[in-house]
């Protein structure tokens, strides 16, 4: 929050007397959904970014948090935890039905969340952590496969958050799927 603050605090200081702009600072910095209409209504584009900005940074900083959290600060294939590991979407942040809650995140060391990003790796409806064949067949057809045995030795099984609430939903993995074209 501090880079967003540093990187905008002219903007902010100009234009967050304004009690409007104010009032949707103080919700976005709150994780409170903001209404499109309210931020369209501003007067200048530069004010809609500042908004929009700091609406999404506190967006992920609560989402991070809260993954983190659930799944005790392991990733969920590894286990590891070393301060290593991501919050990563299940339905990415782009789709329709995204949503930054708990049930649409998993823990994630950053390799096997930029695996799980580029589809290379995908959750099934079991909470099983499997290799996307397709995209390893286009990986191996560039010659880009090298390490994929030692990548794939903890797939499987993942651990799960001990809260049954905070487990990934079903719904979020399979529009997941359906949206990275897994064949299943």
């Amino acid at each position: 929050m501090f880079m967003a603050y540093a990187m905008n605090a002219r903007v902010l200081h100009q234009f967050g007397a304004e009690a409007n702009v104010l009032r949707l600072l103080f919700n976005a910095a709150q994780e409170k959904p903001l209404k499109e209409r309210d931020v369209s209504a501003l007067a200048s584009q530069e004010r809609r970014r500042v908004v929009d900005e700091v609406s999404r940074w506190s967006r992920d900083v609560g989402f991070n948090r809260r993954v983190l959290f659930a799944y005790g600060n392991r990733c969920a294939v590894t286990r590891v935890q070393l301060r290593l590991v991501d919050a990563a979407h299940i339905l990415p942040v782009g789709a329709p039905g995204s949503v930054d809650h708990v049930q649409n995140g998993i823990a994630l060391a950053p390799t096997y969340h930029r695996a799980f990003d580029a589809g290379l790796i995908y959750l099934d409806e079991k909470y099983r952590m499997r290799v996307n064949d397709g995209r390893l067949q286009f990986l191996q057809g560039l010659d880009l496969a090298r390490g994929i045995e030692a990548f794939r030795t903890p797939l499987g099984e993942i651990f799960l958050p001990p809260d049954a609430d905070q487990r990934p939903s079903v719904e979020f993995i399979r529009k997941a799927n359906v949206l990275r074209q897994i064949p299943i």
